[in-house]
């Protein structure tokens, strides 16, 4: 018995006529069955009569995902905005993460590829993409990536694709053209000079004043989002203890809300008042007046709670003014955590200040510091040795 997986496909309902066109191409009229059950009679054109079959089969094709519940003009946004959608519903991810998704969406959603049937996408279209993101970070680039990889997944699962086109060597994630920026803590030069500067630089009349923030920054390692997100409450003085509960979130449509709760799982978290920090923690509550969300830092020109990249346009003049590389305010967390191992503060301590998931986060973001601790460890060694 011959196999049946080599037999010929049957033509549309297995009957069909041609015509030739006033444009002298073959016209192929079939019947076909629709998504909703109805007979119907459908006409294509082509060169020959292969051309004709082929384009049938095609819609006949069409029509029998449609009666399976397949969307066979689904394209990757569509999926992923799909997808994304019930993770939110279903909580698996909260308001910040799915706005994050949605906004790294729009970028593929804008593309060549963006309203291409995901069943139509073709490699050569799919690399042509690939190539156009190098203009964008590693970062984003690889968070468009995993989406593209998503969103096939998705499409098999649902029976549009046979095939995962993304799984080809051909296409790769590729490199961003931009060099990675490594930000890293101030030298103890350039810490004192940026301190120098924020003391004696006074914001004009009007004009909001970040100072306070960026010294907490420099002397607890919070994130600034978690700074500006502390209400009175979270500073207890006579324990001596910032309670971290809280940071600004951006939502959907670029909602601006203050999320209880801190960017992490890990990131709820105590931190101790410091000697240095106790003054400014101090001078924050004294200065902090009434405002819808409570909070120690609000921008009441605006009447609205204060976003990282307002800090962030300061301290880049407040650099300029020290003559120092700014590197963003983030560079002060880093700075924080550098004077802590400098100090002799063990690696699992300062893990739980900053707020990170494991020790090994902490090592690897700060693996430079800690091995040029190396270089006095041996005097250290031998002098408690000969000690002994």
């Amino acid at each position: 018995m011959a196999d049946e997986s080599k037999k010929k496909k049957k033509k549309p309902n297995g009957k069909g006529t041609f015509c030739t066109t006033d444009g002298g191409k073959l016209e192929y009229r079939f019947y076909y069955t629709d998504e909703y059950g109805d007979k119907k009679r459908k006409s294509v054109t082509g060169k020959n009569k292969r051309e004709c079959f082929f384009k049938a089969d095609q819609w006949v094709e069409r029509m029998e995902m449609l009666r399976a519940g397949i969307n066979p003009e689904a394209t990757i946004p569509s999926l992923l905005y799909e997808r994304y959608h019930s993770d939110y519903k279903k909580n698996y991810v909260r308001e910040q993460g799915y706005g994050r998704n949605l906004d790294s969406v729009k970028r593929i959603e804008n593309s060549i590829i963006g309203t291409i049937p995901i069943a139509e996408l073709r490699p050569h279209e799919i690399d042509m993409f690939l190539r156009s993101m190098t203009k964008y970070s590693n970062s984003s680039i690889t968070k468009i990536y995993r989406q593209l990889r998503l969103a096939f997944e998705i499409a098999i699962e649902k029976g549009i694709v046979e095939q995962n086109l993304m799984l080809s060597r051909d296409l790769r994630c590729p490199k961003s053209n931009k060099e990675d920026v490594n930000i890293r803590g101030l030298t103890v030069e350039e810490q004192k000079r940026l301190v120098e500067v924020m003391e004696a630089k006074k914001p004009p009349c009007g004009r909001n004043d970040y100072r306070l923030q960026l010294f907490i920054e420099l002397y607890s390692g919070m994130r600034m989002g978690e700074i500006n997100a502390l209400r009175a409450e979270d500073i207890d003085l006579k324990k001596n203890v910032i309670h971290v509960r809280g940071t600004i979130s951006h939502g959907i449509g670029n909602r601006i809300f203050v999320k209880r709760g801190a960017k992490t799982r890990n990131g709820v978290r105590d931190i101790p008042i410091g000697d240095k920090l106790r003054p400014f923690l101090k001078k924050a509550l004294e200065q902090q007046k009434d405002n819808p969300e409570g909070l120690v830092f609000y921008d009441y020109n605006k009447d609205a709670v204060i976003q990282t990249s307002q800090v962030n346009c300061y301290y880049h003049r407040i650099c300029e003014a020290a003559n120092i590389p700014c590197m963003g305010q983030h560079a002060l967390r880093h700075t924080f955590a550098t004077r802590c191992i400098e100090s002799g503060i063990p690696a699992v301590v300062l893990k739980n200040w900053l707020g990170h998931k494991d020790i090994h986060m902490t090592l690897d973001v700060y693996t430079d510091v800690f091995s040029s601790m190396n270089n006095g460890a041996l005097d250290k060694f031998d002098k408690y040795i000969n000690a002994i």
